[in-house]
This record gives C-alpha cells, sequence and structure tokens, in this order.
C-alpha cells in the first residue's frame, strides 16, 4: 500500500531521535558540503540545495527508524550513519550546479566526489595527517579511481557501502596484523 505523501507527517522521527538530532544531523552534513565545495574551487559553480538537503536528512532518519523498529537495534553505528548519509546524497544529490564549466569535468560528479571524500574522511579518521608513501600511492589512487567509478556508475546500496567501509577497517587490521 502507497503512502499518501499528503497525510505523512514526520512526528514519529521527531519523537524517536529529537528534534536536536534531526537539526545536528542537517547542520554537519551542510558544513561538510561547504568545506568541500570551497577546497574544490566550485564557490562559483556549485551551491547546497537546502530544500534537497533537508529531504536526504528526512531519507536517511526514516531509513534508520525502520531499521531500529525491524531490527530492534537502540543505537546505531556510525558505519551505518555514514554508509545511509551518503546513500541518500547521492540518490537526492543536494550539491547543484549553477554555473557550468565545459572544460571541468568533475563537476558533473560534484555529488559523487563529495560522498567519495565523506567516506574518505572516515576511513581515514584515525590519521588525518597520514601521508601516503610512494611504494603505496598507486595502491591508494587506484582505490580512489574504484571507489569514484562506482559512485558513478554502478548501483549503490547504504549496504553495500557499510560492507565497503567494514571491508577497509578489516584491510587495516590485516596490515596491524603480526605474524607469530
Amino acid at each position: 500500500m502507497a503512502t499518501n505523501r499528503n497525510k505523512y507527517d514526520y512526528n514519529e522521527l521527531i519523537k524517536d531521535f529529537g528534534e536536536k538530532k534531526i537539526t545536528e544531523r542537517y547542520s554537519t552534513l551542510y558544513s561538510y558540503m561547504e568545506s568541500f565545495i570551497e577546497r574544490s574551487g566550485y564557490k562559483e559553480n556549485v551551491v547546497i540545495a537546502n530544500s534537497v538537503l533537508n529531504q536526504v536528512v528526512i531519507d536517511y532518519f526514516s531509513d534508520i527508524h525502520r531499521m531500529k523498529n525491524f531490527h530492534d537495534i537502540h543505537r546505531t553505528n556510525f558505519l551505518k550513519i555514514r554508509a545511509y548519509s551518503a546513500y541518500w546524497i547521492l540518490r537526492r544529490k543536494p550539491l547543484q550546479i549553477i554555473k557550468d564549466n565545459d572544460e571541468d569535468i568533475e563537476l558533473a560528479f560534484v555529488n559523487e566526489n563529495f560522498v567519495s571524500a565523506y567516506l574518505i574522511t572516515y576511513m581515514c579518521k584515525k590519521n588525518t595527517d597520514a601521508v601516503i608513501l610512494p611504494d603505496d600511492r598507486e595502491v591508494y589512487e587506484e582505490f580512489l579511481n574504484n571507489l569514484q567509478y562506482y559512485l558513478r556508475y554502478r548501483v549503490v546500496t547504504p549496504q553495500m557501502i557499510e560492507t565497503m567501509m567494514e571491508s577497509y577497517r578489516a584491510g587495516m587490521a590485516f596490515e596491524r596484523a603480526v605474524d607469530l
């Protein structure tokens, strides 16, 4: 049975998560996006569509609400938070091009590039000042290229994003493993 959107309200989300948490998620994502736009040199080309970002946050909390109720989960882990947020950003595309630049092919993929940076930031959270060694640079760049290709051209689900981040964490654990 389809939901009648005219009668759908978000009181249940506010009751479950609190208005403060929902507002904070919006503000945090907005801040990350502003920083990305600045770092990427897109201040003249890209804006954050507030209504679209608002829908991203509503969709995110709706998914988390359903998942928590279905699986009887009380707290959402950080991987799920990042994965579901990334998914809805990719789906809704809150970063909007206001001034095109035919010379910059990356501009067309501004949302995918943002999500890539958003996920990499999480995966490197303990090593924000880490420098990739020259011997590892090629492997790292292959990973980034593969991630961006996947986000641009493949079917993306929150679960796949979560699995990818878990795989990265497992790889880091294997890297630190000690031979006995």
